[in-house]
């Protein structure tokens, strides 16, 4: 019952699967990302509200359920122009309001069993040094980051030591939840929530991801997501969506819309536009097919790579598995690295009997005068050939084709093993056209820049570009009948 009228019952809900699991999860840390409009700063008032109301009575005063929640905002603006507004429009009516420094809104109103919700909540900006002074000395049973992304990684380690300490030691709330929850769109994939989401994976977090509100279709162009969430409270429903995608860049509508990690720089991405995370990244680790080839592709130099793969009797090329060095020989790389790292994770592939492609520029002699081709058969890989050429734009091609192609079952003819986070990253946008400097509109090198990501891309073009060349196989015991090459229309000058 509220404070302003005690005859009025607040309801809320949520409209989505993941926003209900968001709001009735009680892991100590738990952060949802989701697209523009997808429900996630409502689903953690909801929360907030409603994790109030479950606190535990005080042993001091069986009646008395109190908490202290801080939410935190990266900026005073958007502090009192969203957050604010965001939780008054669902609860304002249900306690007071105080504009002070720092805004506070406080409650204290009877549930049906009649105990006390005696909780406040204080709104934090952390622009303002005394306002970072202030989460250092916060007493408080849980936080609530909103827009999480822009918050400094610091001050979120900061507010992780403060939870716990309301009402305070001795009380029951030691036998209930503390902590925090936050709710975000979707960073860059260097940016520090994207590696604790995806890389670090701490105990006692948990991350929630809504579906995007567009999904890339079969053509390569941005259609409604059937399975986004909060459809019944955006205008237009899933045309909210589809609007949206209007006048923005594919990278901006992945990140925004599709709920997709994006890569933030001021370069192109090469695969810009064929390129999708919903769509190419695996679900779940891939496991090499017993019965079928592996595959490797090689780039060569001081920061060598090599990529493994399969072709299925689908005509699906699946990245398993990515191999990177930092300033290593051919030979070191093959014999300390590539070779344990096969025998130890493909224990039931030859590794005589891998086959691959590598940088063509590897036949020539280095310092001791043997060829990397040689370094390599004489190593063991007998089946490593040089890659059919090494035109850029062709073996870009290559790539493109198996990003783009669909399979008759539907299923994308690439599929990659969401381990390899190099190659991903370079997907995503790492691997790209530098942006020139000059004025009017943008322009791009017209090769791409060497980086961290251009070496095993390398890699990936040089397994790609071998596989499309390659004679038919001869039908496997898997599917009689069947094999995995691809159609060559398109590949005149292999």
């Amino acid at each position: 019952m509220t404070e302003a009228d005690p005859d009025v019952l607040v309801v809320t809900g949520a409209d989505g699967p993941v926003l209900c699991d968001y709001i009735n999860d009680r892991s100590r840390v738990c952060v949802i990302r989701g697209p523009l409009g997808s429900g996630k700063t409502d689903a953690s008032c909801q929360r907030v509200f409603t994790q109030m109301c479950e606190m535990p009575v005080q042993a001091s005063d069986k009646k008395a359920r109190k908490s202290r929640w801080f939410a935190v905002r990266n900026t005073y603006p958007d502090l009192t122009g969203t957050t604010i507004k965001d939780w008054l429009a669902l609860f304002g009516d249900v306690g007071k309001m105080n504009m002070g420094n720092p805004p506070t809104w406080s409650c204290d109103f009877a549930l049906e069993d009649d105990t006390l919700v005696q909780a406040e909540l204080v709104f934090l900006a952390l622009d303002r040094p005394d306002d970072v002074r202030k989460l250092r000395g916060a007493q408080a049973t849980g936080f609530w980051l909103n827009e999480m992304k822009e918050l400094d990684k610091a001050n979120v380690d900061m507010a992780d030591l403060r939870h716990g300490r309301y009402p305070g030691k001795g009380s029951t709330v030691e036998l209930y939840w503390h902590g925090m929850i936050g709710d975000t769109n979707s960073p860059d994939d260097s940016h520090w929530l994207y590696k604790l989401a995806e890389e670090t994976k701490p105990e006692g977090w948990r991350f929630l991801t809504q579906p995007g509100g567009v999904k890339k279709g079969a053509d390569g162009k941005w259609v409604a997501n059937p399975k986004a969430e909060n459809l019944n409270n955006l205008p237009g429903g899933s045309e909210y969506y589809l609007r949206g995608c209007q006048g923005k860049s594919d990278d901006w509508i992945k990140v925004n819309l599709g709920n997709e990690y994006g890569h933030v720089s001021d370069g192109k991405p090469v695969y810009a536009g064929q390129w999708s995370d919903e769509i190419h990244i695996s679900k779940y680790p891939l496991a090499a097919i017993k019965g079928r080839p592996l595959l490797v592709g090689f780039d060569w130099g001081l920061t060598p790579a090599c990529i493994v793969g399969q072709l299925m009797p689908s005509g699906q090329l699946r990245l398993l598995r990515e191999i990177i060095a930092d300033r290593a020989g051919v030979r070191p790389f093959i014999k300390q690295v590539v070779i344990p790292f096969l025998k130890a994770e493909f224990p039931g592939h030859k590794i005589k009997s891998i086959e691959g492609w590598g940088d063509p520029s590897g036949v020539a002699q280095d310092n001791s005068e043997d060829s990397a081709f040689s370094i390599a058969i004489d190593l063991g890989l007998e089946q490593l050939d040089p890659a059919p050429t090494n035109d850029p734009d062709i073996r870009q091609d290559a790539v493109r084709y198996f990003l783009t192609e669909r399979l008759d079952n539907g299923q994308p003819a690439m599929l990659v093993d969401p381990r390899m986070t190099t190659v991903i990253r370079g997907f995503r946008g790492g691997y790209r056209f530098r942006r020139l400097q000059v004025s009017g509109e943008a322009r791009f090198t017209e090769r791409p820049e060497k980086n961290s990501y251009s070496h095993p891309h390398d890699a990936v073009q040089y397994l790609c570009v071998g596989v499309r060349n390659q004679a038919p196989p001869a039908p496997t015991d898997d599917r009689p009948g069947t094999s995995g090459h691809i159609p060559m229309s398109s590949t005149a000058g292999y």
